[in-house]
């Protein structure tokens, strides 16, 4: 039996899904097939239920796929152990970013890690603060940034600062919006982002107390293409006060003057994982970068 018959086990139970379990494991669907088949005949029993639909555990891979995490949690216990004990750490981090990265201050991090810990080698993802959560808990990303609130118990969740917003839309917009209360906000087209971005929560909010809903002309999913569409005069939409400032100083934006909710800035990883050398590693310049302590540092409750 070997540690990568295992942790394709754990994947394929994870995913459903042998050429999904395959893409998260950077490898072929016939070699994920052969890694089960290798499995079950030294374990002498079945793992899977093969339907056309995916694969589902059986009884007994029931019993043994949380017989499998509680191994391969021990054999990564015993990996960070061992690199606690050199001189210097060892191996690679991978972190979910969900906004610009110089707001993030990604160039700062990777500059601070590097000398602290050189042969850390850090990998960046670029995804969204509803993608990031989940990546981070099925362990595919070590740490993750992300907008918004996090209920999850699973997690260890570091609180970074409140990011003040603001409603902008294009500068030849300046006379509709310079006097508009929120109700005469919510009759011009809005740019808003799909349900799951917090950033359309924040919409909700803003606009709760009215009888009548927002003028919704397009839905977008990136911070880029929100400035896009006001640049083009599409519409009014949520952005960073930063974001909403940088539009108004080229000339492209106008800031709505009303009160916006803000948003909470946060970073996470597994709870579980905390402890480990190089999450540990992580989590310190994170917090040495934005200033913040481990009274910052929460879990949720259960979601």
């Amino acid at each position: 039996m070997e540690i990568y018959q295992l942790k394709t086990f754990v994947k394929v139970a994870e995913e459903k899904h042998l050429t999904r379990a395959a893409a998260q494991l950077f490898t072929s669907q016939p070699a994920i097939s052969a890694h089960i088949k290798a499995l079950e005949e030294e374990l002498g029993v079945t793992l899977f239920h093969r339907t056309p639909k995916g694969m589902t555990l059986t009884p007994e891979g029931e019993l043994l796929h949380r017989q499998a995490i509680t191994i391969l949690e021990a054999a990564e216990a015993l990996k960070s152990q061992a690199m606690s004990l050199q001189n210097e750490l060892l191996g690679e981090i991978r972190i979910g970013v969900h906004t610009d990265f110089d707001f993030m201050r990604i160039g700062r991090l990777h500059q601070q890690m590097s000398e602290r810990h050189p042969r850390i080698q850090l990998h960046i993802d670029q995804g969204m603060s509803a993608t990031i959560i989940p990546e981070v808990r099925k362990g595919n990303q070590d740490g993750g940034f992300f907008f918004g609130p996090c209920r999850l118990t699973d997690l260890s969740v570091t609180r970074l600062m409140d990011v003040p917003m603001a409603a902008v839309g294009p500068a030849s917009w300046k006379d509709r919006i310079k006097d508009a209360g929120v109700e005469e906000l919510a009759a011009l087209p809005w740019i808003y982002t799909s349900s799951t971005c917090p950033f359309h929560r924040l919409g909700e909010a803003l606009f709760e107390e009215l009888d009548s809903e927002p003028q919704r002309v397009a839905y977008v999913d990136s911070e880029e293409a929100v400035r896009e569409l006001i640049r083009a005069e599409a519409g009014i939409a949520l952005l960073r006060y930063d974001d909403a400032v940088q539009l108004e100083q080229s000339g492209i934006g106008y800031r709505w003057p009303g009160e916006v909710p803000g948003i909470e800035l946060q970073f996470a990883v597994q709870k579980r994982r905390e402890r480990e050398p190089l999450i540990e590693a992580l989590s310190t310049c994170v917090k040495e970068l934005w200033e913040v302590s481990d009274a910052n540092v929460a879990v949720g409750v259960a979601e």
